[in-house]
């Protein structure tokens, strides 16, 4: 695992809090509840500046691709 660069702690700590935090529609997942995460950051004592938002939000689209990603193998027949 990579070493996590101190000015990354405090984002890695509140994703790892809000990561089971999503909201859902149809199908699938569609993103994060922002709320909580609002609420989970003020819990924390993280200041939500735009540098922290930017990484959520980067983290957050890691995550949809690989949900959606794993959502098309299933749905194609492969089996792996």
């Amino acid at each position: 695992m990579p070493s996590i660069l101190p000015q990354n702690l405090e984002v890695l700590e509140l994703w790892q809090d809000v990561s089971t935090q999503w909201r859902g529609a149809g199908m699938g997942i569609v993103g994060l509840d922002y709320r909580e995460v609002r609420t989970r950051a003020r819990k924390l004592d993280v200041e939500l500046s735009e540098c922290v938002w930017r990484k959520i939000r980067m983290l957050e689209r890691i995550e949809l691709k690989k949900q959606n990603k794993g959502s098309e193998v299933q749905g194609s027949g492969v089996q792996g």
